[in-house]
């Protein structure tokens, strides 16, 4: 979901007439009010006269009108039921519970979506507190997001021609930074994941690859991101595009984010893909049938081999859910070394030592594998990557260190 706040307003009933208007002509409906009176038909005219009275005459804001919609996504409809949670539930948290409030579901384009309007003083007069009140609106709507188990939404500005559902990058169609766009802003639009390998799986769908930059500008440390388009084969066919050409939405800081957002979603989610996973292992002691029958069940299944033969890594895709979530962070039951172990014939954790043969036992065994997962921490990516043949633990030391020196010399007397 996607919330936008509009500027402060003074004029009230513009903003009611506007909603009123599409309720008049059958494109929206009341959906929830508060601190406004329940008898007879709410109108415009009524809303207005109630909100102005509930504010002092002696107050000194002007722009007293709140307004703001909430935005699912299209391939995601809500109940109105649910939206009416969720809106209470974000007035509430923003700090307009208290206040009279009306909320409406606007039907006038194919996506619905609610807009709500209240006041931004208080009975007794004083203002509302709006420091920083889009972030705050932006945290709330990702904590929504986790609690009613919604699929995330990228708050980024799509750009004109950008492809909701892009293709693969092809040379020959042209614009190539366009294309890369497309695929790099879909997957994050669409999917949660929790480093730059996960998201690499998902890019490489549309022969795209993003890779880290960790270097030093001005004699300062710099991180940042870069994109490419590949061949069928992984390999990069063009000059990597740096995120900012492209926008703030894919850079550095804003993946970041979008590690720490995804956390709670893969743990709300997850679930689904532990379950199928001990379902498929009861029968499928073969890699490849494996990987078939866990693709029967709607999840891709990436192995990492090296050159000995050994799997090294192991990460589901599940599309319905929109997830990517290496086998390590589902708990040690998962990891890529059971996996291991399972496909050369060894033991199996879902079989072996009295596995229950009931499905309800298994779902609560499955629950128990789950505990101490081998999790990278979402808010950090993967320092165990090598850079261009650097050590990214080692830069992070080197990084630190410097900037201690260079605390210790803006501190130092003249």
């Amino acid at each position: 979901m996607i919330a936008k706040i509009s500027p402060p307003s003074k004029d009230l009933m513009k903003t009611l007439t506007y909603n009123f208007r599409k309720v008049d002509r059958d494109q929206a409906d009341i959906l929830l009010s508060g601190q406004l009176s329940a008898d007879g038909r709410l109108t415009a005219e009524r809303v207005f006269r109630e909100m102005t009275a509930y504010i002092p005459s002696g107050a000194r804001t002007k722009n007293v009108v709140f307004h703001a919609s909430i935005n699912p996504r299209p391939d995601e409809p809500l109940s109105d039921d649910r939206l009416r949670t969720i809106a209470h539930e974000y007035l509430r948290r923003l700090g307009y519970g208290d206040q009279p409030f009306i909320v409406f579901k606007h039907r006038d384009i194919a996506r619905e979506h609610i807009h709500l309007v209240s006041t931004r003083v208080r009975h007794d007069g004083s203002k509302i507190r709006d420091t920083m009140e889009h972030v705050r609106s932006t945290r709330i709507m990702r904590s929504l997001e986790a609690k009613f188990g919604l699929m995330p939404s990228s708050p980024s500005r799509k750009k004109e021609g950008v492809s909701a559902q892009p293709s693969a990058v092809e040379i020959g169609a042209g614009d190539i930074k366009r294309q890369v766009a497309a695929a790099v802003e879909h997957v994050l639009g669409r999917y949660a994941f929790q480093s730059v390998g996960e998201m690499n799986l998902l890019l490489a769908r549309f022969r795209v690859t993003a890779e880290e930059v960790k270097t030093e500008r001005k004699g300062r440390p710099f991180d940042g991101i870069v994109y490419a388009a590949t061949d069928a084969d992984g390999h990069k066919i063009c000059t990597p595009i740096k995120a900012s050409e492209i926008g703030r939405q894919v850079g550095y800081a804003a993946l970041r984010r979008h590690f720490e957002q995804s956390k709670s979603v893969v743990r709300e989610r997850a679930g689904a893909i532990r379950r199928a996973i001990a379902d498929v292992m009861q029968t499928s002691p073969d890699r490849a049938k494996f990987i078939d029958r866990m693709r029967g069940r709607g999840i891709e299944t990436v192995l990492r081999i090296n050159t000995a033969g050994r799997l090294y890594g192991i990460t589901f895709i599940d599309d319905a859910n929109g997830i990517a979530v290496n086998g390590s962070r589902l708990g040690k039951g998962f990891a890529a070394n059971v996996f291991n172990a399972y496909f050369a014939g060894g033991a199996n954790p879902f079989i072996d030592e009295g596995w229950p043969k009931e499905k309800e036992e298994r779902a609560a065994a499955v629950e128990e594998l789950t505990e101490s997962p081998n999790d990278i921490p979402p808010t950090e990516i993967d320092l165990s990557l090598q850079v261009h043949g650097a050590d990214l633990r080692e830069l992070a030391f080197q990084r630190r260190l410097r900037n201690r020196a260079r605390v210790r010399l803006r501190r130092k007397p003249r």
